[in-house]
C-alpha cells in the first residue's frame, strides 16, 4: 500500500487546529521543526499528525482502521519516513558545515594573499619615500640660506631690530613656511661635461659586463628528470615530430637524385649545372632559402600555401592508440623500437669509426689517397682562382650525384667495379676489425717456426686442421689463435688451475681457471667468454719456469709452478694443479725441443731469437678485448 493511499484514507474530515492556533489541512500532515544545537539529533524535529490532536479525534482515526494489522503496518511506514526525514537533516547539516569550512578556508587564502599584496605594497612606497626625503634634504640646505639672506637685510635697514633677533626671525620664517616652494634651477653643464660624462657612463658599462656573476643556487637535479615511462614516450613523439622536416627533406633530396620523377630532376638538374656554369650557384641557393622563409611567413600569417621543392611519396600509416593496444603488442612494440635505435646507433657507431681509422692512418691506402687530394687542392688554391676551383668542383658534384650516382645504384656490379669511393669506404676498418687485425699480426709474430715444430714427432702427433674437434676450434675462437695452434695431445680440455697472486689477500688472490699448452703459447682460461682476464703467454717470452710452493705454511712440497716473462717484474704463480710435474715436465720438454730460453737456461739465446719483435712489444702494455698478453696478465 502505497503512502498517497494511506494519506487519502485516513485524512479527517474537518481540518484540525494546531498548538499554536493555525489550522492543519488535510493535506498537512506533518511538519518538521528544527530542534535547538544542544539537543540530539533525534529529537530536532517533532511530528504533528492525527495522534496528536484530541481523544476524540484520535479515536475517530483509530475507528477507520479495519484491523489491527493496518494499523501495525501505518505506524511501521510513519517510523521509516521518520527515520529517512532523519538522515536527510543530518546530511543537510554535514554538508553545511563542509560548505562553512569551504568558504572560510577561501576567505583565508584571500586574506593571505591580500596582506601579502598590501605588505608588498607598503614595502614599496616606504622605499619610494625614503627616496623623496633624500631628495628633500638636498634643497633644503639650500633654501634656508637663500631666504634667510634678503630677509636680514631688508629688516636691518629698517632698523626695526637687532641683528641677531633679525636673523632668528628670519629663519623662523624661512621654515615655517612651508607652502612655498623656491625653483631650484639645475645645474648648467657644458657640451664637454656632457660627452666627459657620456664616456664615463659608457666605460662602466663596459667594465660591468666584464665582471663575473655570483653563483646562482639552483636547486635543479644535475642528472635531469627521473626516468619515467611517461616522459620517454611524450620525448620520443617530440623528437620524433621535429625530426619529422628534416627526414621528409632528405627522402625528397633521395627521391630527386634517384630519379623517381624524371622531369623534375632532369629540370633540377639543368638549373643547377646552368647556374654552376654561369657562377650563379650561390644565389640560387640563397635565393631558395629566401623564398622558402616567404613561405613560411605567409603560413605563419594564416596562408594556406602548399609549396613543396621535394615531393616525398611517403604512405600513410594508421596510428594505433596505446589504449587499442594489448600488453604483448605494447611489448612488440618496445622491442620494435628498441631494434630500431641498436641497428642505427650501430650504423653511427660504424660510420664515425670508419673516419677515425681514414684519418689516423689504420687503413693507408685510403688514407694515401685523401693525403695526395688534399695536398693537389692546397696546391691548385695557390695557383689557380677560386672561382675555377669551385667551378671544376661543381661540375664534378653535379655529374657524379645526378649521373654517376644513379647509374651505380640501378647497376651494382658497375658500382664494385668503378666506384672506388664506395670500395675504400667498405675496407675501412671499424674499431674491432682493426684491434681483431692487430691481435692477429701480434699473434702471428710469436707463432714459432714451421721447421722446428715439424721436429717435434715425438711430442705430437699430425692433426690436420678438418680434423679438430669442436672444442679445439672454440679455444681458438676464444683466444684469437689459428687453427694450427690447437691444445697439444693430452691437454685438450685444459688443466685445472688457479692463478695466484700473492700481494692480495687470501679472499682475492685465487682466481680459477684452465690452464692450456700449444706448440706456441701457454694459455689461462678464466672465462668461456672473450675477456682481457683470459691471458695468453708466448713460450718464446718465457724466461723461467719453476716448481713452487705458494705459501710457507702450507705442509708438503707444493702443487705450483712459477712462470718468469721477459719484461715484466711480477711472477706468474699458477697453483692446485693436480698433476703438477707432469705439467712441469710437458712444458718443459717442449721448450727444449723447441730450443726455448726457460729450458736451456740460455737467456742470451733468448734475446737474439726474440729479436726486436719481442722488445717493440714489452715497450706496450697490451690489453686486447678477447685476452691479455704476457706481460700485463697478473693485473687481470
Amino acid at each position: 500500500m502505497s503512502l498517497r493511499s494511506l494519506r487519502q484514507r485516513f485524512k479527517p474530515d474537518k481540518p484540525d487546529e494546531r498548538d499554536d492556533g493555525r489550522v492543519l489541512t488535510p493535506n498537512e500532515e506533518f511538519e518538521v521543526v528544527p530542534s535547538l544545537p544542544e539537543k540530539d539529533d533525534c529529537d530536532r524535529m517533532s511530528f504533528h499528525s492525527a495522534a496528536s490532536h484530541s481523544p476524540a479525534d484520535a479515536e475517530s482515526v483509530e475507528a477507520k482502521f479495519r484491523d489491527a494489522q493496518e494499523k501495525v503496518i501505518y505506524e511501521h511506514q510513519l517510523n521509516q519516513l521518520q527515520e529517512q526525514l532523519v538522515a536527510v537533516m543530518i546530511d543537510n547539516q554535514n554538508l553545511q558545515q563542509q560548505l562553512q569550512e569551504y568558504q572560510e578556508k577561501l576567505d583565508k587564502d584571500k586574506t593571505l594573499a591580500l596582506l601579502e599584496y598590501e605588505r608588498h605594497r607598503a614595502q614599496l612606497l616606504e622605499e619610494r619615500c625614503a627616496k623623496l626625503e633624500k631628495q628633500k634634504r638636498r634643497p633644503q640646505r639650500s633654501k634656508s640660506d637663500v631666504v634667510v639672506r634678503p630677509l636680514l637685510q631688508r629688516r636691518l635697514s629698517a632698523g626695526d631690530m637687532s641683528d641677531i633677533e633679525a636673523a632668528s626671525e628670519a629663519e623662523e620664517d624661512s621654515f615655517s613656511d612651508t607652502s612655498v616652494e623656491l625653483p631650484h634651477p639645475p645645474p648648467t653643464q657644458s657640451r664637454l661635461d656632457r660627452m666627459w660624462e657620456g664616456l664615463l657612463q659608457f666605460v662602466y658599462g663596459i667594465m660591468d659586463d666584464f665582471t663575473e656573476l655570483p653563483a646562482e643556487e639552483t636547486e635543479e637535479d644535475p642528472e635531469g628528470d627521473p626516468l619515467t615511462v611517461k616522459k620517454l614516450k611524450e620525448n620520443i613523439k617530440r623528437a620524433g615530430a621535429a625530426a619529422k622536416p628534416y627526414i621528409t627533406t632528405i627522402q625528397g633530396i633521395h627521391n630527386l637524385l634517384t630519379w623517381k620523377s624524371p622531369p623534375y630532376t632532369l629540370i633540377v638538374f639543368v638549373v643547377y649545372m646552368y647556374s654552376v656554369w654561369r657562377g650563379w650557384f650561390m644565389p640560387l641557393l640563397l635565393l631558395c632559402l629566401t623564398f622558402r622563409l616567404t613561405i613560411n611567413y605567409l603560413r605563419y600569417r594564416g596562408w594556406n600555401v602548399n609549396f613543396h621543392f621535394f615531393n616525398c611519396s611517403e604512405e600513410d600509416k594508421k596510428e594505433v592508440e596505446d589504449k587499442d593496444l594489448g600488453v604483448s603488442d605494447k611489448f612488440n612494440l618496445v622491442l620494435q623500437v628498441a631494434r630500431k635505435v641498436q641497428n642505427f646507433l650501430g650504423l653511427a657507431a660504424d660510420s664515425l669509426e670508419k673516419i677515425k681509422s681514414l684519418l689516423t692512418w689504420r687503413y693507408p691506402p685510403a688514407t694515401k689517397q685523401l693525403f695526395f687530394l688534399l695536398l693537389t687542392s692546397c696546391i691548385a688554391s695557390c695557383i689557380l682562382p677560386s672561382s675555377h676551383i669551385f667551378f671544376v668542383a661543381g661540375l664534378y658534384l653535379g655529374f657524379k650525384m645526378f649521373i654517376l650516382d644513379y647509374l651505380f645504384l640501378r647497376f651494382p656490379r658497375f658500382k664494385l667495379k668503378y666506384d672506388s669511393s664506395y670500395r675504400i669506404w667498405k675496407e675501412l676498418p671499424t674499431d674491432a676489425e682493426y684491434e681483431k687485425k692487430s691481435m692477429k699480426s701480434e699473434i702471428d709474430r710469436y707463432i714459432l717456426p714451421k721447421s722446428k715444430l715439424e721436429e717435434a714427432d715425438n711430442l705430437s702427433e699430425d692433426t690436420s686442421v678438418e680434423s679438430l674437434s669442436v672444442d679445439d676450434r672454440q679455444f681458438c675462437e676464444l683466444f684469437s689463435l689459428p687453427l694450427s695452434e690447437s691444445p697439444l695431445p693430452g691437454w685438450h680440455g685444459g688443466r685445472r688451475c688457479t692463478l695466484i697472486n700473492r700481494e692480495k689477500s687470501l679472499t682475492a688472490a685465487f682466481k680459477n681457471g684452465r690452464l692450456y699448452l700449444t706448440h706456441s703459447f701457454l694459455c689461462f682460461e678464466r672465462t668461456k667468454a672473450p675477456s682481457v682476464k683470459n691471458i695468453v703467454i708466448p713460450l718464446s717470452d718465457i724466461t723461467r719456469l719453476e716448481k713452487a710452493k705458494p705459501y710457507a705454511w702450507i705442509p708438503g712440497g707444493g702443487m705450483a709452478i712459477e712462470v718468469t716473462v721477459t719484461g715484466s717484474d711480477k711472477v706468474l704463480l699458477f697453483g692446485a694443479l693436480v698433476s703438477r710435474d707432469e705439467i712441469y715436465n710437458s712444458i718443459m720438454e717442449i721448450g727444449f725441443v723447441l730450443d726455448l730460453p726457460y729450458a736451456t737456461k740460455n737467456n742470451k739465446h733468448s734475446t737474439k731469437r726474440t729479436g726486436k719483435v719481442s722488445q717493440a712489444r714489452r715497450s706496450s702494455n697490451l690489453h686486447f678485448q678477447n685476452f691479455s698478453l704476457g706481460v700485463d696478465c697478473d693485473s687481470s
